[in-house]
């Protein structure tokens, strides 16, 4: 296959993606918490964009869709939620790709449980680190003109299970509540679509 007929095929394929991402938007979450964060599978079609084709195709996949993401569906949130769904996300495949590079591939990432497991780990500290700050310093503040005083009071009445076990209110709730339902999608992103990702790759090799 020559060059040119690669890049086509990733854009092909970033171009499908797009959609089915756009499409699960559409569908009911799993889980909604209190404060409106959703728990779906939106994210899984860009993290297998990188897992089937490479870094750049789920890059152009996310920004293909992520407008969409951002209006479609009734807790789609507009603006903020297409930036906090992109900016959550994107860790999601960026660090996973990153450490793959290092480590020889997507496939010896995979096959290596270690590997597997400090990009996961790394992807999920980032992505809550990420969206504890835009949430605080973005989403809150400029779009729903919440003042510090309001997000205390805002997670002291609106709280779920973790932080009600944890005990917890205020800011330390809405640090507790950002931290686990991010980790808690993260890892439905990364395991289903690993898992999907490695019967697809095992079957082109298969196929190959």
């Amino acid at each position: 296959m020559s060059r040119l007929q690669r890049t086509s095929t990733k854009v092909v394929g970033a171009a499908v993606l797009a959609p089915l991402a756009v499409l699960l938007q559409t569908v009911p979450p799993l889980f909604l918490t209190p404060w409106f964060m959703r728990i779906d599978f939106v994210a899984i079609p860009w993290i297998l964009a990188w897992v089937i084709f490479d870094l750049k195709t789920a890059l152009l996949s996310l920004a293909i869709s992520a407008p969409l993401v951002g209006l479609l569906g009734p807790f789609a949130g507009g603006l903020v939620g297409m930036v906090m769904k992109s900016v959550a996300s994107i860790w999601m495949f960026l660090i996973p790709a990153l450490v793959a590079y290092k480590v020889g591939g997507v496939h010896t990432l995979f096959h290596k449980t270690v590997f597997y497991l400090v990009a996961a780990v790394l992807a999920l500290i980032t992505r809550v680190a990420t969206t504890l700050v835009f949430n605080f310093y973005f989403a809150l503040p400029v779009f729903f003109n919440m003042t510090v005083d309001a997000i205390q009071q805002f997670f002291t009445v609106r709280l779920s299970f973790i932080s009600t076990s944890l005990g917890v209110v205020g800011l330390y709730a809405f640090f507790a509540e950002t931290a686990f339902w991010n980790i808690i999608q993260g890892i439905i992103d990364l395991s289903v679509a690993s898992a999907i990702g490695e019967i697809v790759l095992r079957r082109v090799a298969v196929r190959g």
